[in-house]
């Protein structure tokens, strides 16, 4: 059966922000970081994520955050709309159980059934996003009736400003919309398409670059995983901020 909706789903196609060369700093050749951001993912959702067998990861780019994905679940699915990341993908991600698919969202969801047990994974997706576009992929996931997570910059972390500065293929045009994406709309953005926030919290206390350096001295990982909690406490120092959604009933 097929889930999708027919829209305007055109994600990033195309589009020379994503080119060959592009966003060097993203590419991981380990999972350390993809590790230690699912850690602390499962710290936070209510579920526990062996109950699923295939994770799909929608807008994968060049694997950040998938090595994670490919060592917890059964089969995992990396879409991506970038001809020049999927490349990346599959020199990183050459394992029976990873299939990698150069798509659009609107394409994949045209052509793709979602089977039962199924999570979706969204790092660094929605702001990349249109409104009518973040509208119609909630949709097909609701009609999937499939759980999915994302994971997107928090918007009230100063530090992601400094970004722009010190990374050159970061572009405030492409990606100033992740400071409006604040829990509050993106809460209602869900709702009205018929999913529900099951949880929402920051995480990831250090920035990005930093954490990677820590956890390069495997001693420091665990005291890292520890140090999270003060997002209680200062959450706005956050560098990211969590969304896990279910279909409403």
């Amino acid at each position: 059966m097929n889930t999708a909706t027919k829209g305007p789903v055109r994600l990033m196609e195309n589009n020379s922000y994503f080119a060959h060369d592009t966003h060097k700093y993203m590419y991981c050749t380990d999972g350390v970081f993809s590790d230690f951001i699912f850690s602390l993912i499962t710290e936070t959702i209510p579920v526990d994520l062996k109950n699923y067998q295939h994770a799909f990861e929608m807008g994968a780019g060049m694997g950040r955050f998938s090595f994670a994905l490919v060592s917890h679940f059964p089969k995992v699915s990396l879409i991506e709309p970038s001809a020049s990341y999927t490349a990346v993908l599959k020199k990183l991600f050459d394992q029976e159980q990873v299939a990698i698919v150069t798509s659009t969202l609107e394409d994949f969801f045209e052509k793709n059934s979602i089977p039962d047990r199924s999570i979706f994974f969204n790092f660094h997706l929605l702001h990349h996003l249109t409104f009518e576009q973040r509208r119609d992929y909630f949709n097909c996931l609701r009609k999937a009736k499939a759980p999915a997570l994302f994971i997107e910059p928090n918007p009230f972390n100063p530090l992601i400003i400094l970004q722009l500065l010190l990374y050159p293929d970061m572009r405030m045009k492409d990606e100033w919309q992740y400071l409006s994406l604040t829990r509050k709309r993106l809460t209602r953005e869900f709702n009205a398409c018929g999913l529900d926030v099951a949880a929402h919290k920051t995480l990831c206390f250090l920035p990005p670059p930093l954490t990677k350096l820590v956890l390069k001295q495997p001693a420091f990982r665990k005291p890292l995983l520890s140090l999270d909690g003060c997002a209680r406490l200062l959450p706005f120092l956050s560098s990211y901020h969590i969304f896990y959604c279910n279909a409403a009933d």
